[in-house]
């Protein structure tokens, strides 16, 4: 598919694009200070440091650089964005590449069995934007019942009242305002929200299957109250047919400030703290700056004068903290760390689990020949929307969100996902797109490339959005550059589990409506090793099915749990600081007390944003 895609884009370059899609980074950050950081030249006091330029980071260092006052130092553990990640048709290529973080979570007892390793892997950035970069740019803000879930939890001011100006803030919406269903949506802010576009003929046959099964059209999937249940087309962070990462929306037109310094390939390690004695004789605990690590290998420091802001995201933020004496105080000091503040740091990790079982064939009964040609001039004609600045994602522009308990919100999302014939072994790294999408074993993959060769393949994934289960972050050791551990402790309610199969069993009723049998999309009996000894189809297939395959869908949050100061369950306080440490803040993903029953990438960037307020608030600076 993507190979394919790139002969087509080949033809509509200049040399000069061409040279940069054939490895030269089309979106570069164009002052890197890591060279004058690492050079020990650096003559600048930093009021701030912000480590990791994701999602949050980048949008955090960029509102911080407005006040002209505040110099703002942003660490990046990776560089630049390839060029693939700016075409939206190509955001699988970056999963497990070398900028992707390619975290692998433990084995557990009744998962993973069908997964490479039996283990599940945790897709992240590694480069400026971080997932924002690679993700499949779905725009879901969350329920109104999400963030007023968050506030019942004690964290006042987040809930959904105080939160909804924020997703407004970052939003530059380009759709029309004759949407049947209303919701606030910003015009102007940076970061672009865009409809996409869909020729795939499938889309129709699933739209009218959806329909069928009663299912309400939803014209904004953005809704807040009454949560959206129904089918519809999503908006995605798509600005002139490309990607808009918080790299393209807040980090590259605040390049130019004087007060915004930005180093790559920088690997921060830990925080440094220093116990200071108080006016009133007591002592306390203050974050001075950080530890890092050179590309060549050194290890240096850097100080800022005000804060150090962690946006390292859910895996590498709580890292850091508890390398640094900032966690469980009997897990530190097992690794023979000091402990500074005794916290749950690393509890409290969330996912969304999916299940990418579910496969359809479309009209295989033809010759070899005739699927050929038609799913080539369908690739084609899809890219072709890229090349004039139309964005797509072909059939993934769609989403169902399904009420399978009667609760009157939607406990399961389900995407939409083309494979073109031929192509799932036609990847960079000459592995299969399942297992770089979902993590499946050579064995289970080879079941899907053998489909995928009698014609294309369509997925439609039910993904449980309601899900109560918690894992851990854990240290592996004392070592800052150890890879952590990863418990994700999946589907451990068993009514988890039941809301999986209610959601395999609303593709299976969808794949018996008129509009799909007639469209030839036909749910293929692909049968998981594991699982031969129960009949396909079966309740007992599907549970062995689950416990085989079913794996993160990229939504992993909370291991620095936000709440008030009494709670302690929780590592930040409602204004994001580490309680027991002055002059330091979490601002990512991982501070959310539960996840939002969507995509989590604009919650992210809401997060950062309202911290960026509360910052400037604290310090008098918010206008």
């Amino acid at each position: 598919m993507f190979v394919y895609w790139t002969v087509i884009t080949m033809l509509c370059l200049s040399p000069l694009q061409q040279r940069r899609w054939n490895g030269v980074s089309s979106l570069m950050y164009p002052h890197d200070y890591g060279p004058t950081l690492f050079r020990d030249a650096n003559n600048v006091t930093f009021d701030f440091i912000v480590v990791g330029g994701g999602s949050a980071g980048a949008t955090v260092a960029a509102r911080l650089s407005e006040i002209p006052e505040w110099n703002v130092l942003l660490l990046e553990a990776g560089g630049d964005p390839p060029a693939n990640t700016e075409v939206p048709l190509r955001y699988s290529e970056a999963l497990t590449s070398d900028v992707d973080w390619t975290f692998i979570t433990e084995p557990e007892p009744h998962l993973f069995g069908g997964l490479e390793r039996g283990r599940s892997t945790v897709s992240r950035g590694l480069m400026l934007g971080g997932s924002s970069s690679m993700n499949a740019m779905m725009y879901l803000r969350g329920t109104k019942r999400d963030f007023d879930e968050w506030e019942r939890l004690g964290n006042v001011g987040w809930g959904f009242g105080d939160v909804l100006p924020y997703f407004v803030k970052s939003e530059n919406f380009t759709g029309s305002d004759d949407r049947r269903d209303p919701v606030p949506h910003g015009r102007g802010g940076p970061l672009t929200i865009s409809p996409l576009v869909s020729i795939d003929p499938a889309y129709s046959a699933v739209t009218e299957g959806n329909r069928l099964l009663r299912l309400a059209e939803l014209d904004d999937t953005n809704r807040f109250a009454p949560p959206a249940v129904g089918y519809g087309p999503m908006d995605f962070t798509v600005r002139d047919g490309l990607r808009c990462s918080t790299l393209k929306a807040f980090l590259l037109p605040a390049s130019g400030r004087p007060n915004l310094f930005v180093a790559k390939n920088v690997r921060v390690t830990r925080v440094v703290m220093q116990r200071i004695s108080a006016p009133d004789g007591g002592k306390y605990t203050r974050a001075l700056g950080v530890e890092y690590a050179t590309p060549s290998g050194q290890t240096k420091r850097v100080y800022g004068f005000r804060e150090v802001i962690l946006s390292a995201g859910v895996i590498m933020s709580p890292q850091i903290l508890m390398v640094s004496g900032v966690g469980p105080a009997g897990h530190l000091r097992k690794h023979g760390i000091h402990v500074i503040s005794d916290l749950p740091v690393g509890y409290n990790y969330q996912d969304h689990v999916s299940f990418a079982g579910l496969a359809f064939s479309d009209r295989k009964n033809r010759s070899r020949a005739d699927i050929s040609r038609e799913s080539s001039e369908l690739t084609q004609a899809t890219f072709d929307l890229v090349s004039r600045g139309v964005g797509t994602v072909g059939l993934t522009n769609l989403v169902s969100f399904v009420d399978t308990a009667s609760k009157g919100r939607a406990d399961i999302q389900v995407v939409y996902i083309r494979f073109p014939f031929n192509t799932t072994r036609n990847t960079p790294n000459k592995r299969s797109r399942m297992s770089n999408l979902f993590g499946y074993s050579d064995r289970v993959s080879t079941e899907y490339d053998d489909l995928n060769m009698l014609s294309d393949t369509v997925l439609a994934i039910p993904i449980n959005v309601d899900g109560r289960s918690t894992g851990r972050v854990f240290l592996r050791s004392g070592d800052p550059m150890a890879r952590p551990k990863i418990h994700t402790n999946f589907l451990s309610h068993d009514d988890e589990i039941e809301t999986l199969l209610r959601g395999i069993d609303f593709v299976v009723k969808l794949s018996k409506t008129k509009p799909m049998v007639d469209a030839g999309l036909v749910l293929e009996p692909v049968a998981f090793p594991d699982c031969v000894a129960h009949a396909w189809g079966t309740r007992d297939y599907w549970v062995c099915a689950i416990r085989n395959v079913a794996t993160s869908f990229y939504h992993p949050v909370g291991t620095c749990r936000m709440g008030p100061a009494r709670d302690h369950r929780t590592v930040v306080d409602t204004m994001l600081h580490v309680k027991g440490v002055h002059g330091l803040r979490v601002i990512d993903s991982s501070i959310m007390p539960k996840v939002v029953s969507v995509n989590t990438n604009a919650a992210t960037i809401m997060i950062a944003e309202k911290g960026s307020d509360i910052i400037k608030e604290f310090y008098g600076k918010l206008m």
